[in-house]
């Protein structure tokens, strides 16, 4: 195998790792990797095959005459939301032309820059934790490939190609970086500057490629939530304190809906108090009440705009400028998020509403608006409710839906022209939504005021976590009625099609655990910001500081969480820092700077006080300063040459340390006491050889002055 070939091939194999995760952050797609892969086969083949004609510049410029319009097309159809598209197609396409033009030295590391720069793109828009296995291959890969070419360049020199019986320390160069490189990164992830953002252009945190949630749109179909009951994605996590309720019927409104267009609905517009701003102290103030407990929140990015907040809310502390209300209390953000959004509620003893009091004397009234309620709807209602106050009409009504009507999440867009007449009167199946819609209009019959309400009921204990998880499965759509002077929750859905949370077994454990490590990566990696560097630095200082106290004996080694809770500085908004992973943390820091400066002294221990290598480098830098010009691609035997040549003096002492140099480095001969002191001797030679040389253009310069 030719020295040329060998090149190539590795330069064809980095070639087809380097584009690989690019599909899965859906920066490129996989049709346009196949073909890539597809042209570095060829490539790889002709190679193999010997085969050494390769494109001349004429054909390249031809290509890449053709190529243009294909790429102004590629930027017409990517637009702005995928602007990295095109330079990714166009970055692809120049590699692989540039792979089939191969001739000089000079093109080879046209290549190498190619395949870095896609390497970056691909890390760039990788967010997902099993992007640091394919890191690991790859530069190892990469790794293995730079030394080999090393290697061959070395022996090109020599005019070699192999020698037989050397074998590369690739392996043990391999487990230094790898441990270099982790004492390395981790203090300088945390310590470089961090942006409000995470550096990623990929669409992993911008909701992209998410199912979207039902119920948090301006418009909400019948069957949005029905098809999206399966979803196993996380949607948030909770962590409650204090007085609340249980996982089981935990309640978070998101959305509410009053004006009914028979197949949808319209979301409520604002109240008097649509925009709010919050308060320095409280933050976001939704209902007066006395807080019985809390809810620490952290919404993953859903791609909505709506906020899940506990129907007990009180307050509401968020790290944004100005939040939105509708005329149904729901809180709703100026955009939907596109990172880990963590927010604090303030929780009541029972479900509130700040909702507007509705206008009952009003012919227009959203909560009262008569769409969809015909005469049909108005007899049963009439049928359903009986007499009383307006609370028992509601509540027989819910109880005639709950257990007259089965749930089926497969009831998903049947229905003719009024879908909840044939829900009610003739199919009587369906899911939350119909129920929902059926009870809505069924009130207004009655002419009690009533609006549809989205988000999330129940959630499910964490084996992993501290707290819950809401699953986006458990989207959920229930009714609130206006019932003796204030708005009260209804649910006529039958338990039975309620989201369940209470399933158990490997399967959810497993489940649980794979989200708690994505959790962790976006939380602690992806989403690590300038409050968690403030927050980690002064956990180290607490931590140097107690350490140095327990040396000497005045306290124990770790403080209590609460001191830790009390002391720690807070994010925006009030919410006080998770404190589980900072003695950790602590630790790992500990252990990697450990293994940094046991590694370092190993290798000063091992270094050799002299050596014929270190003699032969002390000659490449001694020769520059006496006006002879050493090239870095210039090779031993080269240099023993050429510099004898200029010092005729000392050619025998130079020729010998070279030879030296070359056994040693080489033929693996290490050097004796004797050898290593003649080559010392050698030097000394050469370097006073070299000092007299200056001394005299010296004085030639003064005497042509």
């Amino acid at each position: 195998m030719s020295f040329a070939r060998e090149k190539r091939l590795l330069l064809g194999l980095l070639a087809l790792l380097v584009p690989l995760p690019l599909p899965l952050n859906d920066a490129v797609s996989w049709g346009v990797l196949l073909l890539f892969e597809m042209a570095v086969a060829l490539y790889l083949h002709r190679v193999w095959r010997g085969h050494d004609r390769w494109l001349p510049n004429w054909a390249l410029n031809l290509m890449g005459l053709v190529y243009l319009p294909l790429l102004a097309l590629d930027i017409l159809a990517s637009g702005r939301a995928q602007a990295l598209r095109p330079v990714l197609h166009l970055a692809l396409y120049g590699l692989v032309a540039k792979l089939f033009s191969l001739r000089r030295e000079r093109d080879k590391w046209q290549v190498t820059i190619g395949l870095f720069v896609v390497f970056l793109a691909a890390m760039a828009t990788s967010v997902h934790p099993a992007v640091l296995l394919y890191l690991a291959v790859f530069l190892g890969a990469a790794l293995w490939t730079l030394v080999r070419f090393a290697y061959l360049h070395l022996l090109a020199s020599f005019g070699q190609r192999e020698l037989p019986g050397v074998k590369l320390p690739v392996a043990r160069l391999l487990a230094v970086s790898t441990v270099a490189t982790l004492v390395l990164a981790a203090p300088l992830f945390a310590l470089l500057p961090r942006v409000r953002s995470p550096f990623v252009v990929g669409p992993g945190l911008t909701g992209q490629g998410r199912e979207p949630m039902a119920g948090f749109s301006d418009e909400m179909g019948l069957d949005g939530i029905g098809r999206i009951r399966g979803n196993r994605e996380v949607a948030l996590r909770v962590e409650l304190s204090g007085v609340h309720p249980p996982p089981s019927r935990l309640r978070l409104k998101a959305a509410t809906y009053e004006g009914f267009e028979g197949r949808s609905w319209r979301r409520a517009g604002r109240s008097a108090r649509g925009t709010l701003h919050p308060d320095p102290l409280t933050g976001y103030e939704l209902v007066a009440g006395a807080e019985a407990g809390a809810a620490r929140i952290d919404l993953e990015p859903i791609g909505a705009t709506g906020l899940p907040v506990p129907v007990e809310g009180l307050r509401l502390e968020l790290d944004t400028p100005v939040l939105d209300l509708d005329a149904g209390g729901a809180v709703r953000l100026r955009s939907a998020p596109t990172r880990l959004l963590r927010y604090r509620v303030a929780l009541g003893a029972t479900p509130v509403s700040g909702a507007d009091r509705p206008d009952l004397d009003d012919p227009e009234e959203p909560a009262l608006d008569p769409h969809g309620v015909g005469a049909e709807l108005r007899t049963l209602a009439r049928e359903w409710a009986g007499e009383g106050s307006a609370r028992d009409r509601a509540v027989r009504i819910e109880q005639r839906l709950r257990t007259e009507y089965a749930y089926s999440g497969e009831f998903v867009g049947r229905g003719g022209a009024d879908p909840i007449s044939d829900f009610l009167f003739r199919t009587r199946a369906g899911h939350c939504e119909y129920f929902a819609s059926a009870m809505v209009l069924l009130l207004r019959a009655e002419g009690i005021p009533a609006r549809l309400v989205t988000g999330f009921l129940g959630a499910e204990t964490s084996s992993w976590e501290k707290g819950l998880i809401v699953r986006q499965g458990n989207a959920h759509a229930w009714v609130e009625g206006y019932v003796e002077g204030g708005w009260e929750t209804f649910d006529p859905t039958p338990p039975a099609g309620w989201p369940d949370s209470s399933a158990q077994g490997m399967g959810i454990w497993l489940r649980q655990a794979y989200d708690s490590l994505i959790h962790r990566w976006d939380r602690f990696v992806l989403s690590f910001d300038f409050y968690d560097q403030v927050r980690l630095y002064a956990d180290l200082a607490g931590y140097w500081s107690r350490l140095l106290a327990q040396l000497r004996g005045e306290q124990g080694l770790f403080a209590s969480p609460a001191a830790e809770a009390t002391e720690a500085p807070q994010e925006p908004g009030g919410v006080p820092p998770a404190t589980s992973y900072r003695p950790l943390l602590a630790l790992l820091w500990s252990l990697l700077l450990a293994a940094g400066a046991a590694l370092a002294w190993r290798s000063w221990r091992r270094r050799p006080v002299w050596s014929a290598t270190r003699a032969y480098r002390l000659l490449r830098q001694r020769l520059p300063a006496a006006g002879f010009a050493v090239r870095d691609s210039l090779p031993p035997l080269a240099l023993a040459i050429r510099a004898g040549r200029v010092y005729p003096e000392v050619r025998g002492e130079i020729e010998r340390l070279v030879r030296r140099y070359l056994e040693e480095a080489f033929a693996g001969r290490e050097s004796g006491p004797e050898q290593l002191a003649a080559a010392r001797a050698e030097l000394a030679v050469i370097e006073r050889a070299l000092r007299r040389r200056r001394r005299a253009r010296r004085r030639e310069t003064r005497r042509a002055r």
